[in-house]
């Protein structure tokens, strides 16, 4: 998506005559306040009762709608980003480093307060960019990402007046007008949070208690289908253009990914994230993965009022608590309880991602809260636009090659995966040629963006630290090379453990998913709960000599300790847990059957009664 974004934009200011005023508008010096930015006109127009109930990219606009909208657009890159921040270098030379460029003021703002701003007057389709950068300072420079991160929450809300006849032509019909009117009365006259497609208010429901209200911009979906076809048109073009001839093939196109899939599918998330009956239902679903009775992780969902929700406003339970990103950096013990929350929130997606397969798939700083409660602390999700399916098949595939990656750094095993990743066709794979080079440049990419450090106790087990800067920049000449799929789950899965990720390393730059993700692959390798033929394969594979094909017990005895290590738990509880599953007495059974002698013959013995019986 990095890739498809920057040649949109060299595109959009490249193909239209270009005014480069350098003027701070009437319009900015009215609307902009400290902390907050101007929304898109465009969003404050239209029709309030305009939503959508579909998933599809709608039909083409005229010719001129889309010509209008990219002069829109690049009149709007052009005066408010490239204008500026060209003559803030000719003014003040070549920065220091990236992050000083980006904090450098320019007239009344900051570079990077400008290019925020002109962000959110772009409209949601490039807000919903920036706001998972707004969550990796790692890979943008921080003071870039401070100022984008008004994008998650805190933009322009429209007129008060406005949202509030919204909710009163809503719930006129679902109240009687005393209820309403007192209803009303207690939003208030500001917002708690305003984003892209709409803003939230503070109410309060009688015999309910404190609720959220979030009320819809008019005119939103007019502006992002206006978004979709031009971009679709873009990359409709870029597929068009030929490739160079390459001896003893054929080369169709220059760009082999499927860009139009890529635009399609991600303004039909856009456009799930419009329907606002659609998020109603996700919260719900969502809600039966965490039951507040369960043993399961400490995971707050808020109830949906459902009787007064419609098109145009969502209705649900208040949640009170702290967005994760607000903490002192020098109060320890605050960072270590965020931590503490933001390494439930990484366990939920993984969870989501290998587990249950349906994922909440836009975890960025405004939708997550730290909830405190007389128990503990707990995590509260927000936002239930996007409900991500991870099918069983590509669940079973991500295990396999995390395992691939970390037990025996098989860059070979990892890329006969994509098939079942569903990120490359058979065809491409059956290619011996473009399976040596796909081969050869995912060691080159895992060269730049894995770095392996021994675990605390056992120096040979190395768990990858992922340099996810490096990991974008590889993919950008990687994406385009083969003809690549981006299927909705990569796309969202992404971005939710990235944007998590992020968060955390904002606290703590140790911190490392795959010491939580590492422990699910092996937990689900060991177990084989789906009875995955590219579960078991992977399994063999890890635990016998690749020349006799015998059980390898030195391989059998690592695989149970870095489990054992990597978990901080004993490593009887560890062989345990794998007898607690069918999968996991099975894996046992065959150890016994083989005889494999390892200084977990006498655990095994120990729990033989018990697995025989199950």
């Amino acid at each position: 998506m990095p890739f498809i974004m920057n040649i949109i934009a060299v595109l959009l200011v490249s193909s239209f005559p270009i005014s480069y005023s350098f003027t701070t508008t009437s319009r900015s010096k009215e609307l902009l306040r400290p902390n907050k930015l101007v929304s898109s006109p465009a969003a404050r127009t239209g029709d309030a009762n305009s939503f959508v109930s579909g998933r599809n990219v709608p039909e083409a606009n005229p010719p001129d709608e889309s010509l209008a909208r990219a002069i829109e657009i690049s009149k709007i890159m052009s005066s408010q980003i490239l204008s500026p921040l060209v003559i803030s270098l000719l003014k003040e030379g070549l920065p220091q480093s990236w992050d000083s460029f980006w904090s450098r003021e320019n007239g009344e703002f900051s570079n990077a307060q400008r290019v925020a701003l002109a962000v959110e007057e772009l409209g949601p389709t490039y807000v919903k960019f920036c706001q998972a950068l707004a969550s990796r300072p790692d890979v943008i420079p921080k003071s870039l990402a401070s100022a984008l991160e008004i994008l998650q929450d805190d933009m322009q809300p429209f007129d008060n007046e406005t949202a509030k006849q919204i909710i009163k032509d809503e719930l006129r019909n679902k109240m009687n007008p005393e209820v309403l009117d007192a209803f009303l009365m207690s939003l208030g006259s500001e917002t708690v949070g305003a984003a892209s497609i709409g803003q939230v208010y503070k109410g309060f429901l009688p015999r309910y208690g404190d609720v959220a209200i979030k009320v819809k911009r008019r005119g939103i979906r007019e502006l992002v289908e206006r978004d979709a076809q031009l971009l679709k048109g873009i990359a409709t073009w870029l597929e068009s253009i030929p490739g160079l001839p390459i001896e003893g093939k054929k080369s169709n196109r220059l760009i082999a990914t499927e860009l139009v899939n890529a635009v399609e599918e991600f303004f039909s998330r856009i456009f799930e994230e419009l329907d606002y009956r659609n998020e109603a239902a996700n919260c719900k679903e969502f809600s039966r993965l965490y039951p507040s009775n369960g043993n399961g992780p400490s995971v707050v969902v808020p109830e949906i009022v459902d009787n007064l929700c419609t098109d145009n406003i969502l209705v649900m339970e208040w949640l009170e608590g702290t967005k994760l990103t607000d903490v002192d950096s020098e109060d320890q013990c605050s960072v270590n309880e965020n931590l503490s929350v933001i390494s439930i929130g990484i366990e939920c997606t993984i969870s989501q991602l290998l587990e249950t397969g349906r994922l909440h798939a836009d975890p960025h700083g405004g939708n997550l809260l730290k909830i405190k409660r007389p128990e503990g602390n707990h995590l509260g999700y927000l936002d239930f636009g996007i409900l991500s399916t991870v099918p069983e098949q590509v669940r079973d595939a991500l295990v396999c090659a995390v395992a691939y990656l970390v037990f025996d750094r098989d860059v070979e095993a990892v890329a006969s995966l994509f098939g079942e990743l569903q990120l490359l066709s058979p065809e491409t794979l059956e290619d011996e040629s473009e399976r040596a080079a796909l081969t050869a440049e995912l060691e080159a990419v895992l060269d730049q963006a894995l770095v392996y450090r021994e675990i605390e106790g056992d120096p040979s087990t190395k768990i990858p630290i992922l340099k996810f800067d490096k990991l974008l920049d590889a993919l950008t000449r990687l994406v385009p090379r083969f003809k690549f799929k981006l299927p909705p789950y990569f796309i969202n899965n992404a971005r939710a453990l990235s944007t998590l990720e992020g968060i955390a390393r904002s606290l703590d730059p140790s911190f490392n998913v795959f010491q939580i993700l590492y422990p699910f692959a092996l937990t689900k390798l060991m177990t084989n709960p789906t009875n995955s033929p590219f579960v078991e394969k992977t399994l063999q594979d890890l635990i016998r000599d690749p020349l006799s094909r015998r059980i390898d017990s030195k391989k059998v005895t690592r695989l149970l300790k870095d489990s054992a290590l990597i978990t901080g738990f004993q490593q009887r509880k560890v062989i345990y847990d794998i007898l607690k599953t069918r999968g996991g007495r099975k894996f046992l059974l065959q150890l016994g059957r083989e005889k494999v002698k390892s200084p977990y013959a006498e655990s095994t013995s120990l729990f033989k009664s018990n697995f025989l019986r199950l």
